[in-house]
C-alpha cells in the first residue's frame, strides 16, 4: 500500500481464465466481507453477466440491495429471488426437477450424516435409489411432498408397484425393496408393510424432508413447473439470489443449501456437455459455504471450470473446511485450497487460518551475510632485564560466510492487522494488498413492496406424481 509502490492506487482486473479457475475468500465478522461481495455483484451485472448468491443471512434489507442493484444496471429482469422462510418473497423454485436417479438419490441422502450407522444408511439409499429409479423411468415431475407420501405410506408404495412401467429394471428393482419391506401378518396369513423396517429405511430423511413439507418452503418448493430452473438460470445469464435463514433456521437452511448445491452440481454437468458456454464467465458467490458443504461437492470445483463457471466459496476460519461434524475432513479442505487458484483473505482473528494464508502466500530466500576479524599480539621475555617485555609477534584475522534463509512473504500476524476493507489477493504468480472500494446502493424510493419488487411468473400447469391426491384416492378405496 506504500506509494512508492508501482502498484499503488492501481486498479486489480482478473481475466476470463483467471476467474474460471475460482477464488477462495475468508474473512472474520466485520472484515470488509459484504462489501466486497457487492463489487463482485455490482462488476457482473455491468459485465451482463448472471451469478447465484447464496447469502448466509435472509433479511429484506439484503434482498432489497440486491434487488436495487440490478435496477441500477438495467437487470432487474433477470433477477430472481429464492427464499424458503418467505414465500412471499420467492420465486418457486424445485430441487428435485433435474438429475438422474443416482443424482437424485446423491442430493436427498446428502442431509444424513455420513458419520451414521451404515446399516441403516446402506437401507436409506437402497430405498431412495430403488423409488428415484422408477420415478424417473415415468418421467414425470416429483416433488418433496411426493417423496414423503411415498416412504409414509404403504398404500402410496404399493401404487407404485402397480402403476410403473414393468418392463424397465428399474421397476424390477423397486418391486424387490417393496417386498424386502414385507413381512406376513401372524393373524391373516398376508403380507404387509413392517414398520421397523420402514422406519429402518426412511425414518431420518423423513424427519429431514419434512421440514420442506409444510409452511413458506411447501409453497416455495412444492411445484412441478417452477419459476427457478437453474440449468436455464445458468444458460440465460439470470441473477439468484438465495436466502438462507442460517440465524433462524440454521439447520433446515443447511439441509437447504446442500438441496440447492447439488441441483447446481447437476446443472453444471448439463452445461459441460453444450455449446455454447454462458458468456460472460457465470459467478457462483458461496456466503457461510462451510456451513452446507458437503465431501461430494469437491469435484464441482473441478468441472465447473470447463462449464465457464466461476465458483467464489466464502468462509470464516480454514479450520471450517475440516469440520468432522459437517463431514468435512483434511482431505476436503486440500481440496479446495489446490482447486481455487485466487485467495483473497481479509482480517483474520485466528492463530491458524493466518499461518495457514502465510503458508500459501509462499516464502521467499533471504541471504543472510555475518562477518568477523580479529587482532592477536604476543610477548616474550626480554634479555636484560625481566621487568621488560619484548615484542613477539602480532596478526590480524578476517573472515565473511554467507547463508541463506527462507521466511514468509506475508507473515502470519499481519492477515490480523488490516483495517476494515484491506485485503490480500494471492493468485499464482502474484501477491498484492488491496484495498476495496466502498459499493453505494442508492436507495430506491416508495413503499417496502416497491422496493421489494422483482419478477414474478405465471407459469403452466405441468402435470407430475400428485401422490397426495393418488393416496387419498387408494386409501379412500379409489384404483
Amino acid at each position: 500500500m506504500s506509494e512508492n509502490n508501482p502498484d499503488f492506487n492501481k486498479e486489480l482486473w482478473l481475466n476470463t481464465p483467471s476467474m474460471t479457475r475460482h477464488c477462495l475468500g475468508i474473512a472474520a465478522t466485520g472484515g470488509g466481507k459484504s462489501n466486497f461481495l457487492n463489487l463482485q455483484l455490482k462488476q457482473q451485472m455491468m459485465r451482463g453477466g448472471g451469478c447465484i448468491h447464496i447469502d448466509g443471512k435472509n433479511s429484506k434489507e439484503a434482498i432489497m440491495e440486491f434487488i436495487n442493484l440490478a435496477r441500477l444496471h438495467d437487470r432487474w429482469h433477470d433477477v430472481r429471488i429464492i427464499n424458503i422462510d418467505d414465500a412471499t418473497l420467492s420465486n418457486t423454485y424445485n430441487p428435485l426437477m433435474r438429475g438422474d436417479a443416482d443424482e437424485l438419490t446423491a442430493r436427498i441422502m446428502a442431509l444424513i450424516p455420513q458419520e451414521g450407522e451404515n446399516f441403516f444408511r446402506s437401507q436409506a439409499v437402497q430405498g431412495i435409489r430403488a423409488i428415484s429409479g422408477v420415478i424417473r423411468d415415468m418421467n414425470i415431475p416429483v416433488t418433496v411432498e411426493d417423496l414423503l407420501v411415498i416412504m409414509r405410506n404403504e398404500s402410496a408404495m404399493r401404487w407404485l408397484v402397480q402403476n410403473g412401467p414393468k418392463e424397465s429394471r428399474e421397476y424390477r428393482q423397486y418391486k424387490q425393496f417393496f417386498e424386502s419391506l414385507q413381512e406376513e401378518d401372524r393373524r391373516t396369513g398376508t403380507r404387509i408393510m413392517s414398520e421397523r423396517k420402514q422406519q429402518f429405511a426412511f425414518g431420518d430423511l423423513v424427519g429431514k424432508l419434512s421440514s420442506y413439507d409444510s409452511g413458506n418452503a411447501a409453497r416455495v418448493m412444492n411445484v412441478y413447473n417452477p419459476e427457478v430452473d437453474l440449468l436455464q438460470s445458468i444458460k440465460q445469464n439470470e441473477l439468484v439470489y438465495v436466502a438462507l435463514p442460517m440465524l433462524s433456521k440454521e439447520q433446515i437452511a443447511r439441509d437447504f443449501a446442500k438441496l440447492f448445491i447439488s441441483d447446481l452440481q447437476t446443472a453444471v454437468g448439463q452445461i459441460q456437455n453444450i455449446t455454447p458456454k454462458p458468456s460472460p464467465t457465470f459467478l457462483v458467490l458461496m456466503d457461510e459455504f462451510s456451513s452446507y458443504a458437503m465431501p461430494s461437492l469437491a469435484p464441482l470445483f473441478e468441472q465447473a471450470r470447463s462449464a465457464n463457471v466461476s465458483l467464489f466459496p466464502f468462509i470464516q476460519t480454514i479450520s471450517s473446511l475440516k469440520d468432522r461434524k459437517n463431514d468435512l475432513s483434511e482431505e476436503f479442505a486440500s481440496k479446495i485450497l489446490g482447486n481455487t487458484y485466487n485467495k483473497i483473505a481479509f482480517g483474520l482473528k485466528d492463530r491458524e487460518s493466518q499461518e495457514m494464508m502465510s503458508k500459501l502466500a509462499g516464502e521467499y530466500k533471504a541471504e543472510k551475510k555475518s562477518f568477523s576479524s580479529s587482532d592477536s599480539i604476543s610477548f616474550q621475555k626480554g634479555n636484560d632485564d625481566t621487568s621488560m617485555v619484548k615484542a613477539g609477534g602480532r596478526g590480524r584475522s578476517h573472515s565473511e560466510s554467507v547463508t541463506y534463509d527462507y521466511q514468509a512473504l506475508i507473515r502470519p500476524e499481519e492477515f490480523g492487522r488490516m483495517n476494515v476493507g484491506e485485503a490480500f489477493y494471492l493468485s499464482e504468480d502474484s501477491i498484492l494488498k488491496v484495498k476495496v472500494p466502498l459499493v453505494e446502493v442508492p436507495i430506491i424510493e416508495g413503499t417496502e413492496d416497491e422496493k421489494l419488487d422483482f419478477p414474478r411468473f405465471k407459469i403452466p400447469q405441468c402435470q407430475g406424481l400428485d401422490m397426495i391426491n393418488v393416496y387419498n384416492k387408494v386409501s379412500g378405496g379409489g384404483s
